[in-house]
């Protein structure tokens, strides 16, 4: 039986690829100010598809960005944007639209958390932006214990911490190769959320959602399994 549900945090719970499309929009534009807007947005779609949802580390996203459009930049510019990065980006973190009612109607019957990576400063920061971390029972950031998903071990200590057992809890997250697969190894119910559904996953036989509404169903029927 399900007792607890743990949340990823970037990508789950909240919308990052809006996060991410106007952080860079808010700095890129004072160095293309010569382009039109048609060429302007094909750059930022660019740096979107670099962007990886956050999944490799700046230095690796500039790496094509400053290959296409490193003339326009000056020298110190990765440096440079990487700091204005970590320091403005939790501001405009927005939740996805659904998020609110889901975690208020699961907090009900479950124990239910956040388990993210990435470092403390920026994911605690997002986390305060959005108003959320009261109606969780336990919030856990990799940085702050040195544990990164997919470390099986970093999932043990979730559980630990919420007083259930590994396969009483139900993880949801966004990046398979973090979340799904650490979940998987540490023998937790997965919910993958991909809202790419056209993306083939023919090894995974788990649970694939769109909206975190779906959750309810799929809980109902592991309750009732």
């Amino acid at each position: 039986m399900i007792k607890a549900v743990i949340f990823d945090f970037d990508g789950t719970l909240s919308n990052r690829k809006k996060n991410a499309y106007e952080t860079y929009d808010a700095y890129f534009r004072e160095h293309f100010k010569d382009l039109s807007e048609i060429e302007y947005e094909a750059l930022l779609q660019d740096m979107m598809f670099y962007d990886a949802d956050g999944t490799v580390n700046m230095e690796l996203r500039m790496i094509p960005f400053l290959h296409k459009y490193g003339k326009d930049l000056p020298e110190d510019f990765v440096k440079v944007f990487s700091d204005f990065y970590i320091n403005n980006m939790f501001k405009r973190t927005p939740l996805k639209d659904e998020t609110l009612e889901v975690i208020q109607e699961l907090r009900k019957t479950y124990k239910i958390a956040i388990l993210s990576n990435g470092d403390p400063f920026s994911q605690h920061h997002k986390i305060d932006q959005v108003k959320i971390a009261e109606y969780f029972d336990e919030v856990m950031v990799s940085g702050d214990i040195g544990i990164h998903k997919p470390d099986p071990k970093i999932f043990d200590l979730m559980a630990q911490r919420l007083g259930v057992k590994n396969e009483e809890c139900l993880m949801v997250g966004d990046v398979f190769s973090t979340d799904i697969l650490g979940a998987t190894r540490a023998g937790m119910t997965t919910v993958w959320m991909c809202t790419d559904f056209e993306r083939p996953a023919q090894h995974y036989k788990g649970y694939r959602i769109k909206d975190l509404r779906e959750l309810f169903n799929i809980l109902k029927g592991l309750q009732t399994a």
